[in-house]
């Protein structure tokens, strides 16, 4: 299985919530789950790249990959979508604004048109107490972190 490189990014607000987007596996509709912004790396591109061209995809923010807080974190996650298992290489981010998401402005593929059903901004004590699924797991790490100003010196490795 060739492993697809992605970068991902933990989008806080000036409260310190964190935007998710619940999203489904096509096949299975009752398959859900919440999970940062992000997504594949195109050719050429640097990890801070990705993460800073999937951010604007997806949520209308703009911002410089020398912008972003990172990185954070890295996950190395086999997961099934639609029927097929995929290996993706994960760097995250972090961003902060005081923007709102302009949907308008997103630059969705056929798939996520299809796949991401709703925006969310996340509190801490909601991430806390939900039983919803949530990816990454080690969010709230990543979280502290970024609204720490702290970055590691080697990214921290998460599941």
């Amino acid at each position: 299985m060739k492993p697809r490189k992605a970068s991902r990014v933990v989008l806080l607000n000036e409260r310190d919530e964190v935007l998710l987007i619940r999203a489904q596996d096509l096949l299975t509709p009752s398959h859900q789950w919440w999970m940062t912004c992000g997504g594949g790396s195109e050719l050429g591109e640097s990890a801070a790249q990705t993460a800073a061209r999937e951010l604007a995809e997806e949520t209308g923010i703009e911002c410089e990959p020398h912008e972003l807080i990172g990185p954070l974190a890295t996950r190395d996650e086999v997961f099934e979508f639609t029927e097929k298992s995929l290996r993706q290489l994960e760097t995250y981010f972090a961003f902060r604004t005081t923007e709102d998401i302009e949907l308008e402005d997103a630059v969705w593929t056929d798939i996520e048109k299809r796949s991401l059903l709703e925006f969310r901004w996340w509190t801490r004590d909601e991430l806390m107490s939900t039983t919803e699924t949530i990816y990454p797991k080690n969010l709230l790490s990543l979280i502290d972190l970024a609204t720490a100003g702290s970055v590691p010196e080697v990214p921290l490795v998460i599941d």
